[in-house]
């Protein structure tokens, strides 16, 4: 088999973010002839190239996205490694998460539109409906489960495009293979991701239901709590503040979001699909309905300068950034189940499992 070995250049031009476990850069990918793409670059950071574990749920979500190739997922390009760094260099996204969308409308005692809303939602469920549909190449379906579907993991970009990001703790169907954590944010856990139970795609439309909740009301559906065990108990026990929602919202769409919210996962869709059939009906029933343009010039006329707001390191309204590893907090299960013995602090723990308000 013929191979072609090249050496890629990037030039970093801005970090676009910072983490506990890593950096996201913006970078050049420079080639011969003056050849330039923009692209993104997600390093690992150099302690955590060293911990096994770290690695792994790095390199999985690289390979799990890595042939998952939709307008509504960010692409994967290349995982690769310095001497010093595990990498993986992705599509750019030029725009802003969609945390800070709802932060700006806070900020500015706005309403999001309803109708934009439910765009975004349905957008972001036709790229859960691409993925939970991903078959390997004997035909075997790969059964991902996003796990963290939430405002912070949805990029809208200057065209008005929404797009799923970081599937770093993503589960499929092999995953057990590799021994992860659950994890996640608490206040978009499904209560069956919050009690450490075998995950589906209906555990993604719950979350999906949390986020669109969010963004309607500018406000958690959980209250938020300074007791990590409170919260996780509310998670588990599906605790909804559905008096946050404004008053009034359309009966048709409150059916929707009670349907994706509804404990019981076979309470809920049978399939992403058929919610998304169900978003787009709503906003597109009467002939006519917004679309990437009717957002992308929203946003342009709500935030001049095209996405230049800079809200610095604010977090969002009652929710602040609550990310555990689940598998570190073995007491928080239900009570009827037997109780493991208490995990010592680990790395993970201290850098993932963190509690920020």
């Amino acid at each position: 088999m013929k191979k072609i070995k090249a050496r890629v250049e990037y030039e970093i031009v801005e970090t676009i973010a910072e983490g506990g476990m890593g950096t996201v850069l913006k970078a050049r990918e420079k080639g011969i002839e003056d050849f330039e793409k923009i692209v993104a670059i997600k390093k690992l950071l150099p302690k955590f190239s060293k911990d096994r574990r770290f690695v792994q749920m790095f390199v999985k979500e690289a390979k799990m996205v890595a042939n998952l190739v939709h307008e509504n997922i960010v692409q994967i390009y290349q995982l690769n490694k310095t001497r010093r760094e595990y990498y993986i260099a992705m599509e750019y996204v030029d725009g802003i998460p969609l945390h800070q969308m709802i932060l700006f409308h806070d900020k500015t005692n706005q309403r999001f539109p309803v109708n934009l809303a439910v765009f975004i939602a349905s957008r972001v469920a036709r790229g859960l409906v691409y993925a939970h549909n991903r078959r390997d190449s004997n035909g075997i379906p790969l059964d991902i489960v996003h796990c963290d579907i939430c405002p912070h993991n949805v990029l809208i970009n200057t065209e008005g495009v929404a797009k799923i990001t970081d599937f770093g703790i993503a589960r499929a169907r092999s995953a057990s293979e590799l021994d992860m954590a659950f994890a996640g944010k608490v206040l978009f856990m499904s209560p069956e991701q919050a009690a450490q139970k075998k995950l589906d795609f209906r555990s993604d439309i719950y979350s999906l239901g949390m986020l669109l909740f969010f963004v309607l009301s500018g406000k958690s559906g959980r209250e938020g709590s300074d007791s990590i065990k409170e919260v996780v108990a509310n998670a588990m026990a599906n605790k909804i503040k559905w008096e946050y929602l404004p008053q009034d919202l359309d009966e048709d769409l409150l059916n929707i979001l009670h349907k994706m919210l509804a404990t019981e996962p076979d309470e809920r869709y049978p399939n992403t699909a058929e919610l998304a059939q169900d978003l787009e009906y709503y906003i597109y029933k009467n002939g006519y309905g917004p679309t990437i343009v009717t957002l992308a010039d929203y946003l342009r006329d709500q935030m001049p300068g095209l996405f230049g707001l800079d809200l610095g390191n604010a977090l969002l309204p009652d929710t602040g950034d609550y990310t555990l590893v689940l598998d570190e907090f073995k007491d928080l299960k239900p009570k009827e189940e037997p109780k493991s013995e208490p995990a010592k602090k680990s790395l993970l723990r201290k850098t993932v499992g963190r509690w920020i308000k």
